[in-house]
């Protein structure tokens, strides 16, 4: 899990979502699967928010007066509903193409999101810590999970949260997310995966813990097929959500 390089950057990956991203809000496109998890990604962050929310925020708006870091935030898919639920988001990406679709998508959904495409490694200080850190789907694409995960940690204040969602590396998930997904069905693009990248629910705690990050819940992003939709779980074994808050 650990590495030499002091970089989270993967290379091959920023240009593999480069090229996609014209696909970004396309809801049956190369990010269809995204748009349909995004719900119960949702459902996952609102609810681990809950010891850090305002009491007094409105129904419609209850993450107002939370500053919040979307890491690797793309084309804005979580962005943009946090917003809508009151955060001040900041979202940043390795991708210039990604964050020019961010951008002109939130441009003609009249949101105010500070877009900025850079790595986490060089994010201006100046910007301060933020209340919440999210990395959806984003560290098992990363160079360097230890590097990747201290940075997180120095990005988010004490006493805030850190919310993680991934792919678990299982049998499962072998089969699930990578031979059918990518090879059989093409419901993801080829290559979108490394397998031998997916981070067991036990690496991730580890590697929160490592961070000053104490690990508060989890739980599994699972297909319903009866429903149709993702709802949250106890199942871990494919894709699951993780949140911890930051010790000091």
């Amino acid at each position: 899990m650990n590495g030499e390089t002091t970089t989270t950057i993967d290379i091959e990956d920023v240009a593999r979502f480069s090229a996609l991203a014209n696909d970004w809000w396309d809801p049956d496109g190369s990010f269809a699967l995204l748009h349909r998890i995004t719900p119960a990604r949702m459902a996952y962050i609102c609810d681990a928010l809950g010891p850090i929310r305002d009491p007094n925020a409105s129904p419609a708006r209850p993450l107002e007066g939370l500053s919040v870091l979307d890491v690797g935030c793309g084309g804005g898919l979580l962005a943009e509903p946090l917003t809508r639920l009151g955060a001040s988001v900041t979202g940043v990406d390795a991708s210039e193409p990604g964050i020019g679709a961010a951008r002109e998508h939130a441009v003609k959904a009249g949101l105010q999101i500070d877009y900025r495409q850079v790595t986490i490694e060089n994010l201006q200080r100046d910007l301060g810590r933020f209340d919440v850190v999210i990395a959806s789907e984003v560290i098992e694409h990363v160079a360097n999970v230890t590097f990747f995960m201290e940075r997180l940690s120095s990005l988010v204040r004490p006493g805030g949260m850190v919310v993680l969602t991934t792919l678990n590396r299982s049998v499962r998930s072998l089969v699930l997310a990578k031979i059918l997904a990518e090879c059989v069905i093409r419901i993801i693009p080829p290559g979108t995966h490394d397998w031998s990248k997916f981070l067991t629910p036990e690496e991730l705690k580890s590697a929160m813990q490592s961070a000053d990050i104490r690990p508060l819940g989890e739980a599994g992003l699972v297909y319903d097929i009866r429903r149709d939709r993702f709802e949250l779980g106890p199942n871990l074994s494919l894709n699951y959500a993780m949140h911890g808050v930051k010790l000091i």
